[in-house]
């Protein structure tokens, strides 16, 4: 799936769907982590960078860190940065195993992240988030609340809300959005790591 979004991406067919698709999900992301200036910032599973741009326009001093698996999409989210966004800075990593200081984020964002994500590794990937996080830090993701297991199975597997308390998070907001793609409503979250 990953080699597909980046073959899109190289393509200019992610960035496409992405203006079309993504824009009012990405408002809504943005109005729930309400981002202030002078912040540390990370965004798991950044594409080709549009969100990490838009949270480093809004956060007016803050340093956005956007990552992603694709070295594809990594390439297109540096291009956009030095276009667009010099504070925001990304680099090819894991949502699994992410290469940054436990407790040195104040809020992290993820868009349509874990539905891409194996089982195995979803629960991984939240307490990765978790770690890199300040004590009373904020999570901010967009999911769909239903997703199919297989690219073209009709299985549905379940976003996994019971790891979050699992975890250590605290769920402070849960919102749903419309659909985006086939009927399937994309649901926000917003979770808190203890003081």
């Amino acid at each position: 799936m990953n080699k597909m979004l980046g073959l899109s991406a190289y393509l200019g067919l992610y960035d496409r769907w992405a203006e079309r698709r993504l824009g009012q999900v990405h408002d809504t992301l943005i109005e729930l982590a309400a981002p202030r200036g002078n912040t540390e910032i990370l965004d798991v599973g950044c594409g080709t960078g549009m969100l990490s741009c838009r949270l480093a326009e809004i956060a007016d001093g803050s340093v956005v860190n956007g990552v992603d698996i694709s070295p594809c999409m990594i390439r297109i989210a540096q291009k956009r940065g030095k276009r667009h966004c010099p504070k925001a800075q990304f680099q090819v990593g894991t949502a699994v195993r992410l290469l940054y200081s436990g407790g040195q984020f104040d809020l992290v964002c993820s868009c349509l992240l874990f539905h891409l994500l194996e089982d195995s590794d979803k629960e991984r990937a939240l307490r990765e988030v978790f770690r890199v996080l300040r004590p009373g830090g904020k999570y901010v993701c967009a999911e769909f609340e239903e997703y199919p297991v297989r690219f073209w199975g009709g299985e549905l597997a379940r976003y996994p809300g019971d790891l979050i308390g699992a975890v250590g998070f605290d769920m402070h907001t849960k919102v749903a959005g419309p659909s985006i793609t086939r009927n399937r409503p994309v649901v926000y979250r917003v979770m808190l790591k203890p003081e």
